[in-house]
C-alpha cells in the first residue's frame, strides 16, 4: 500500500468515524461489530455515494446490530 493510499484510507476512516458519531450517538453496539460498521461506511463510499449516503447505510445497519 503506498502512502498515497494510506492516506486515502486513513481520510475515509476518519469520515466514517464522524458519520457514525453524529448519526448514532449513543446507540450501544457490540464492541466486535464495530469493524463491521466500518465495512459498511467503506463499501458505500467506495459505491461512489454521497456522505449522507454513506450515514444512512451506517445508521441503517447500526439498527440492525444494537443492543439497546
Amino acid at each position: 500500500m503506498t502512502r498515497a493510499e494510506k492516506a486515502a484510507e486513513k481520510k475515509l476512516d476518519a469520515k466514517i468515524e464522524e458519520l457514525y458519531r453524529k448519526r448514532c450517538s449513543g446507540i450501544q453496539i457490540s464492541i466486535l461489530d464495530i469493524g463491521s460498521v466500518f465495512r459498511v461506511g467503506k463499501a458505500a463510499a467506495r459505491a461512489g455515494k454521497s456522505d449522507d449516503a454513506i450515514g444512512d447505510a451506517i445508521a441503517t445497519f447500526v439498527q440492525a446490530i444494537r443492543k439497546n
